[in-house]
C-alpha cells in the first residue's frame, strides 16, 4: 500500500469507531483482499481490533491517542513516532529517560516525539 494511502486509512479510522472493509475499500480505492491483509497485519500488532467474520476494523485507543493529534503536529512540526519492544528485566533510554522493564513479559512501547513526549505501553501476548 502507497504510503498516502495508508495515512488515508489511517485518518479513516482514527475516530475510533468501527468501519466496515467494504467502505474503506471504496473510499481508499484498494481492492479488498489487500485490505483485509493490512487489517490482519495491524492487528497483529495491535494497532487495530479487527473482526474477519464482521470485516470491520477500528484502531485501538492508544494508538487512537497517538495518531490524534498527528495532523496539527505535521503541520506545525517534525513528528517521531516509533515502537520499541521492551525485553522482560530490561531496560532501555529514550531521549535521556530510563524505560524498565521490571515484568516477566515483554512491552510494547509506542513513543510519539513532538514538543512533548508521549508513550502507550502494551503487553504483548
Amino acid at each position: 500500500m502507497h504510503a498516502c494511502k495508508l495515512d488515508y486509512f489511517l485518518g479513516l479510522i482514527e475516530d475510533g469507531a468501527w468501519h466496515s472493509l467494504q467502505e474503506l475499500s471504496e473510499h481508499i480505492n484498494i481492492v479488498q483482499p489487500k485490505l483485509v491483509s493490512l487489517s490482519n497485519l495491524l492487528s497483529q500488532i495491535d494497532m487495530v481490533e479487527y473482526e474477519p467474520k464482521g470485516e470491520r476494523i477500528r484502531i485501538r485507543k492508544d494508538w487512537q491517542r497517538l495518531l490524534k493529534h498527528r495532523d496539527e503536529d505535521q503541520a506545525s512540526e517534525r513528528v517521531a513516532v516509533g515502537t520499541v519492544v521492551l525485553p522482560p528485566m530490561k531496560n532501555v533510554e529514550i531521549q535521556g529517560i530510563q524505560l524498565t522493564n521490571l515484568t516477566e513479559k515483554e512491552l510494547e512501547v509506542n513513543v510519539r516525539l513532538t514538543k512533548n513526549l508521549e508513550f502507550a505501553i502494551d503487553m504483548i501476548q
